[in-house]
């Protein structure tokens, strides 16, 4: 079993240019089969009433599509505040539907993550790359510099993630230029 390597593309305050980022990515890759997974951790009061009203009617589905609500471990937290404590929420979809609507009002100011489960990345010829499926991802991480959301930051990071072997480093690069950005960064390990 192996994992992605995450590249960061784009860091920016701005949503916006963040998902139009997203939108270039999405329009290069094979999205049959897509799966869109939505990851936050938030107050148990302050927060998760805004994933229930966006994402509550897939709480506890059956089928494809579902939200789980679960305490956030402590040890991986610190300690929490008695009064809100820490949940975490995770929505899984198939198909791009998860972003439409209020997905950066829903999440506000919460460290969380929106990751593409692509079906591949295409060929690239010029590189001598074929195509790409096992690890073709496309992740924004809201208010964190990392691709599990824990390094909090001002503002949100666009990664690509694709093989670990050689040359895939390079598809990032191509793909980051595909999108009019460039990597910004050394890669992480992804999933």
């Amino acid at each position: 079993m192996s994992d992605s390597r995450a590249y960061p593309i784009l860091r920016t305050p701005d949503v916006d240019r963040a998902l139009h980022a997203v939108g270039h990515l999405l329009s290069i890759a094979d999205l049959r089969n897509t799966e869109v997974e939505l990851w936050a951790r938030t107050g148990r009061h302050s927060g998760l009433p805004r994933y229930l009203d966006a994402y509550g009617h897939w709480l506890g589905a059956a089928g494809d599509d579902r939200m789980w609500v679960a305490p956030a471990r402590e040890k991986e937290t610190g300690p929490q505040d008695p009064a809100d404590p820490l949940v975490d929420v995770d929505v899984r979809v198939h198909g791009l539907g998860l972003v439409e609507g209020r997905l950066a009002e829903t999440v506000g100011p919460d460290q969380a993550y929106v990751q593409w489960l692509l079906n591949g990345w295409p060929a690239v010829r010029c590189l001598d790359l074929g195509w790409q499926v096992k690890h073709a991802h496309v992740q924004l991480v809201f208010n964190a510099s990392d691709v599990c959301a824990t390094e909090p930051a001002d503002g949100h990071t666009v990664f690509v993630h694709v093989g670990g072997r050689e040359g895939e480093a390079e598809r990032a690069e191509w793909l980051a230029r595909r999108a009019g950005l460039t990597v910004i960064g050394p890669g992480q390990y992804g999933f």
